[in-house]
């Protein structure tokens, strides 16, 4: 039986250094807090290792995708998310991220146009031919509530996977009916005996 011995020595150093010296951790933070990477245009405070809340508040300040930005380059960012999303186009992560933190409501409802418009697209992958992928593409638009606030964002998100799949490879191939998808399926299936 082989036995192999794991040597921890570095973490203690790491964790408890000598006497009079900072570890990682308290030289981590303290640089960070030396830092000004233009996050809202303020110079960040310097911070010791035990403000935490600080600390991560800092953080979250340089990953947000608002970082650095000042309100009116925030205020034209959304306004494109929000016209991209009108115009029923994907979002990006980035996108994403940005609503998440600057418009918490319409980072919510662009999630579930997101979501929609991705059910549309597996539904999509699985037609067996156009007069299908038609009939789906029809009933996901004939069930958006005519209620729902986000109806012209899902309709064109909706027109938008539709476009996007009629111009495809995957679409030009299928046969135009089921019809034809079935006499193409039976048709292989006694090829193969």
């Amino acid at each position: 039986m082989l036995m192999q011995t794991i040597n921890f020595s570095g973490f203690g150093k790491t964790l408890q250094p000598q006497k009079g010296k900072k570890t990682m951790t308290d030289r981590l933070i303290g640089n960070l807090g030396k830092t000004n990477y233009g996050c809202n245009k303020r110079k960040m405070p310097l911070v010791s290792g035990k403000d935490t809340f600080s600390v991560s508040g800092l953080i979250s300040d340089l990953v947000s995708p608002a970082c650095g930005m000042t309100e009116e380059e925030k205020q034209a960012y959304l306004a494109k998310i929000r016209a991209k999303l009108e115009r029923g186009e994907k979002l990006t992560a980035e996108e994403m991220r940005f609503l998440q933190a600057e418009d918490p409501v319409l980072y919510q409802q662009a999630a579930r146009v997101m979501a929609m418009r991705e059910a549309l697209e597996n539904q999509l992958k699985q037609c067996t031919s156009k007069e299908q992928a038609q009939n789906v593409y029809s009933a996901a638009v004939y069930s958006v509530s005519k209620d729902d606030p986000m109806k012209t964002c899902i309709i064109a998100a909706y027109n938008n996977v539709m476009k996007e799949y009629m111009e495809s490879d995957e679409y030009k191939s299928l046969p135009d009916t089921e019809k034809e998808a079935k006499e193409k399926k039976t048709g292989s299936m006694t090829k193969s005996k």
